[in-house]
């Protein structure tokens, strides 16, 4: 769908004024242009600076423009026109009004077989054409066919090449999208041929007939044996079209129909039209674009075509800039436009405001912790603050902060673990994979499903735990599915206990023995982040072993009785709609957990469903298992990450969308807004009531931790993560935390840190050697694709967890570190 501008965004793109914002992915931006003198709309696709200063990419950009130009059909999005010179590289393609088949089949579902024949033989048609003239698409998938009111079209040439070219790239890189790769791709980008294109179409039939990936999903690397190995999953498709489909899924490509011969065999049967709900979507597309066309101007900031249509309109000082190319923040002189009301914007809060109390009672001690109210100075907390006792540790600290899940952890400088009094390094027997730390202990689960405890005063082991159940090590299996021995969760520590389940039992333990105090049936490990949460005299936790018939249970925490259980998933669930159904984070009014619907909240006492997180984006991400698997919860209100389709007709990808709730009911409030191509390829990693940290990684965009504000997402701050490292080594990097208004994180040689400021803003980037720490590892080898993930094999990320003063560190090969935090 169509979006606002943003205020940074271009007035002018080589002949074509900008009119709306289609979105954004790895690669760059897209907008929607109008031409000079007139015309038709036109799709303008942008490539990022930092891309374009590749010193081969202008030759790539430019052959792509002279390839895609070349090719020319009914079923085809065409290229018009392109600048690889440009100060920011662009091509424009015609604009199609209508959903992708990804967006239409999750909002009106699965096809009948004459829809997807006619929509099968259209792409058939497209793929002719691409053929014929030498190319190879290289990436036929859901999000690059869209829906005209005509017939559907095939887009996105920003992978293809020419079929008798040598490759531009010598990385080896493999270029497509998973689920729909066909077996060449997963051999070598330099094996791909036309043949792979139709088996790849075959796979978008299949899921456009179904509702689902034939090559299911989970780990990419799991999904790749299957695409590898040809295990599709033909159930559903009609037994005439079934036929067709699996003479292009085969593994020999010459055996594969070509494209025409795909084209005759699915035009027999084929419908005229599109259904009914499908033409709806392409109607709304038609009406939103005639809305924008008819604007005298672009449409701005903070305004939907509907909101403009209406009425509703803009100040001058909101108009995006326009210049002579796509430059962003060079501006030459303000578009023109009416004199109106600036409309509403969400206020920031004040920083003195307090938090809210969160009250956790300790059920053991009957005492009372009160988080940190965060808009005190860094000496309110300490004796010279006027506070004559240090606030003492109750809720222990994990990998997401504290109990809220914020990755905020709630004490200060001054409150330390009992008896430490300088740095110590222990040791771990094995590859630690999710550990809590507490007042007296720091305990992890390792890859083999058993705990071990080190003292948090000096670092000697106190206790281990053996469920009885190891067998191998956790990981995913080569078709995806999760393994952990024992279905071991992370722990949880509160107060002098420690809390997890093993052995379909929760147990409860003391921090300090490991002595069993009580043990109760329940469920297991759905994912690596599953764990008990204690929220006053109550623990929570899943009660299968397997996602499938989930529900929340409420334990008393002194006696193991359960008091109340409540569902969270149907007994079938589909693998796209797995997820950690175990409660992930509390504000000490709810309990939140994951439904297989939404993020659900619950009241603490009874059960009582307080709310269920609701809204177009997060329906999304739940049908496409893309977030929402988790909430964060600050300063009453709830916020969860999640990739929804960004609508782009050019392909370039899903946006990022920083979604905030009401804490409790969980009424939806709207999106943090934050610039899609800077958080492309990123997770939320923690956040206050004053920045967000984001953490980039993964093909094409750098490791590296991006800080924006919270009130308005503009960028604070960017931190390159692991630096250069030999051939061959890795220096794995933690998530960041937020402790005493400074975030932290290691590496596998240093402590990081970076003070927030009163006012919001970053300080000075400090880096502090860790000594003892095991420095940069030898980067993994094994054949993951066939194997399986095996994290006995993996290389894991140092785990950093702040308890108030003290940061305690812990490493993959079973190093634990624990020092100060500096000042």
């Amino acid at each position: 769908m169509l979006g606002p501008l943003r205020e940074d965004s271009p007035g002018r793109i080589g002949p074509y004024a900008i009119r709306a914002r289609l979105g954004a992915g790895g690669m760059g931006e897209v907008f929607l242009g109008s031409p000079e003198g007139g015309g038709d709309p036109v799709a303008v696709k942008t490539v990022r600076r930092d891309v374009a200063r590749d010193p081969g990419f202008r030759d790539r950009f430019r052959r792509e423009i002279t390839v895609a130009r070349s090719v020319d059909g009914p079923h085809l999005a065409p290229l018009l026109d392109g600048d690889a010179d440009a100060e920011v590289p662009w091509l424009a393609t015609g604009y199609v009004a209508g959903p992708t088949l990804s967006a239409a089949v999750r909002g009106a579902g699965a096809m009948d077989e004459a829809e997807v024949r006619m929509l099968g033989a259209g792409l058939a048609r497209a793929l002719t054409a691409v053929h014929a003239a030498g190319i190879v698409h290289r990436d036929v998938k859901p999000g690059n066919v869209m829906l005209a009111a005509d017939g559907p079209r095939l887009i996105d040439f920003g992978i293809a090449r020419d079929a008798g070219a040598t490759p531009l790239t010598t990385t080896g890189r493999m270029v497509g999208s998973p689920a729909f790769m066909s077996p060449e791709h997963v051999a070598g980008s330099g094996r791909v041929v036309p043949a792979s294109d139709v088996f790849s179409l075959a796979s978008v039939l299949c899921y456009a007939v179904t509702g689902r990936d034939p090559f299911g999903d989970g780990p990419v690397a799991a999904v790749l044996y299957r695409v590898k190995y040809v295990e599709a999953d033909l159930d559903g498709v009609p037994e005439a079209l079934r036929a067709v489909l699996a003479d292009c899924l085969t593994v020999d490509p010459a055996a594969r129909p070509t494209a025409a011969e795909l084209a005759r065999r699915l035009a027999p049967g084929a419908a005229g039209r599109w259904p009914k709900e499908v033409a709806r979507h392409i109607a709304e597309h038609e009406r939103e674009l005639d809305r924008v066309v008819a604007l005298d101007g672009p449409l701005l900031p903070g305004y939907t075509p509907t909101e403009v249509a209406a009425g509703r309109h803009v100040e001058p000082h909101q108009l995006p800039t326009q210049g002579t190319d796509f430059t962003p923040g060079l501006h030459i002189a303000p578009t023109q436009g009416p004199v109106l009301a600036r409309p509403p914007r969400r206020s920031r809060r004040a920083l003195g405001a307090a938090l809210a109390a969160l009250i956790l009672l300790g059920a053991a001690t009957g005492g009372i912790l009160a988080w940190r109210n965060n808009h005190r100075t860094p000496d309110a907390a300490s004796p010279r603050g006027g506070s004559s006792t240090p606030a003492r540790i109750v809720a222990g600290v994990d990998e997401n902060g504290g109990p809220d899940g914020s990755g905020t952890v709630p004490y200060g400088r001054d409150v330390r673990p009992t008896g430490w009094s300088k740095p110590w390094k222990g040791r771990f027997s094995g590859s630690p994979v999710g550990c809590s730390a507490g007042r007296d202990v720091v305990v992890c689960r390792k890859t083999d499903g058993t705990y071990e405890a080190l003292s948090a005063a000096d670092g000697h082991r106190l206790w281990t735990l053996d469920a009885g159940e190891t067998t191998r090590s956790a990981g995913w299996g080569p078709r995806g599915q999760f393994f952990m021995p024992a279905g071991a969760t992370r722990p949880t520590v509160y107060d002098d206990t420690v809390l997890l389940a093993a052995g379909d039992r929760l147990q409860s333990l003391d921090a300090r023995t490991g002595t069993v105090r009580w043990t109760a049936r329940s469920g297991g490990a759905h994912d690596l982040d599953s764990a008990p949460l204690v929220v006053g005299d109550m623990v929570f936790a899943s009660t299968t072993p397997t996602p499938g018939g989930a529900a929340l249970a409420a334990y008393d925490l002194r006696t193991g009785a359960e008091q109340w259980r409540k569902p969270l998933a149907p007994q079938a669930v589909s693998n796209a709609q797995q997820g950690n159904f175990w409660p992930v984070a509390t504000d000490g009014e709810a309990v939140y957990a994951v439904g297989e619907d939404a993020p659900k909240a619950f009241r603490p006492k009874d059960g009582t469903l307080l709310g269920t997180a609701g809204g177009e984006a997060v329906q999304e991400a739940v049908e496409r298992n893309t977030g929402c698997g988790g909430l964060r919860v600050r300063d009453g209100s709830a916020f969860c990450a999640t990739y929804v389709s960004s609508g782009d007709p050019s392909g370039s990808g899903d946006d990022m969308h920083l979604l905030r709730f009401s804490a409790g009911t969980l009424k939806t409030l709207g999106r943090v807004p934050v610039d899609p191509a800077l958080v492309a390829e990123a997770t939320l990693t923690a956040l206050d009531d004053r920045v967000i940290t984001f953490r980039r990684s993964g093909e094409g965009v750098p490791d590296e931790l991006v800080v924006v504000s919270r009130d308005g997402g503009r960028t604070l701050g960017r931190f390159p993560l692991g630096g250069k490292q030999a051939r061959g080594m890795s220096n794995p990097v933690s998530d960041p935390l937020i402790v005493e208004n400074t975030l932290v994180w290691a590496d596998s040689t240093a402590l990081y840190t970076v003070p927030i400021r009163r006012d919001g803003t970053l300080g000075s980037l400090a880096r502090t050697r860790i000594p003892g720490a095991p420095g940069p590892s030898r980067t993994p080898t094994y054949d993951s694709v066939t194997e399986g993930v095996d994290l006995e094999q993996e290389l894991l990320d140092p785990q950093v967890l702040p308890v108030g003063g003290v940061v305690h560190v812990v490493y993959d090969d079973g190093t634990a570190v624990s020092v100060p935090l500096p000042k």
